[in-house]
């Protein structure tokens, strides 16, 4: 399972990496609400990740519109020795 979330979350920051800053804000926004929902427990090591908000939050991204082409190494500037340009 722990491999199944490392990928959902790789998935989630490759498709937080081409929202614009307010589509980011509404999603921390909707993050929060979704935490707040959440049944808090004092205990950190008993909490579980919900899974299946983190698909939803994947399906939610997924669906947004591209509106950058390139990939993250094009719009960092990586070049093919891993610096800068």
């Amino acid at each position: 399972m722990a491999g199944n979330l490392d990928y959902t979350l790789v998935e989630l920051k490759q498709q937080i990496q081409h929202l614009q800053v307010g589509e980011r804000w509404d999603l921390l926004k909707w993050l929060v609400e979704l935490l707040q929902e959440m049944p808090q427990n004092s205990e950190p090591e008993k909490r579980k990740i919900n899974v299946a908000a983190v698909h939803e939050i994947c399906d939610r991204m997924r669906n947004l519109p591209i509106r950058d082409r390139r990939s993250a190494e094009e719009i960092i500037g990586y070049n093919q020795w891993g610096g800068l340009d």
